[in-house]
């Protein structure tokens, strides 16, 4: 597995490339700009097969239609967010004003412990509610490394603001009580900023200490 990171606009979003096969694989929050993401994807080796959204906000998925109408990919959201992706206020698109809000069709419908294969990779799906209601953490576990495609739940010395539609800081810290109490460790690959580990922000981050 091989992976490969994009930083998008509008809001800097970080989106992943998860090659997972000989020239296949997937994109994890295409937050816009589709026909780049798909070039990067060509140039990286890859068909992107399928479409994982770590939540529906507008900054992650941008891109989803570009991408789908070019590759037939599925789209991937937990049911709790599925109607931000028809509905720009829920969405929080107002941010971006001068954006144009286009509304986009879910495939799979996500919940909790699912798994979703590629390649013979497995992205198992951990809700982690509190950023939106559907926010998920697709977790990766590979015999060299494991990997939290955590979208915003929990970025390095932080997690995702509350205040948005379905957000709810009471149902947040109960996800973070979740994130604690998991004994292996993993890469945290968030939807915005750097990359750091399940462990480095078990003994650093404010919200989780």
């Amino acid at each position: 597995m091989e992976i490969k990171l994009l930083v998008l606009p509008p809001l800097g979003t970080n989106c992943y490339l998860v090659k997972t096969g000989e020239n296949s694989g997937v994109v994890i929050d295409p937050a816009d700009k589709g026909k780049d993401v798909i070039a990067a994807a060509a140039e990286f080796g890859m068909k992107i097969e399928k479409i994982l959204l770590t939540h529906g906000h507008f900054d992650h998925t941008g891109g989803v239609n570009e991408i789908k109408d070019a590759t037939d990919a599925k789209v991937y959201i937990h049911e709790s967010d599925e109607c931000m992706l028809t509905d720009g206020n829920k969405a929080l698109a107002y941010f971006c004003p001068s954006k144009k809000f286009e509304e986009k069709q879910a495939d799979v419908i996500l919940k909790d412990g699912d798994s979703i294969e590629q390649d013979g990779v497995i992205f198992r799906v951990m809700h982690t509610p509190g950023h939106s209601a559907g926010s998920v953490c697709f977790l990766v576990e590979t015999a060299e490394e494991n990997y939290m495609f955590a979208g915003d739940t929990i970025f390095r010395d932080s997690i995702g603001r509350s205040d948005g539609y379905s957000g709810d800081y009471i149902v947040q810290k109960e996800t973070l009580e979740k994130l604690k109490n998991i004994e292996k460790d993993y890469i945290i690959l968030s939807g915005h900023g750097e990359a750091t580990t399940l462990e480095e922000e078990k003994r650093y981050n404010p919200f989780l200490r």
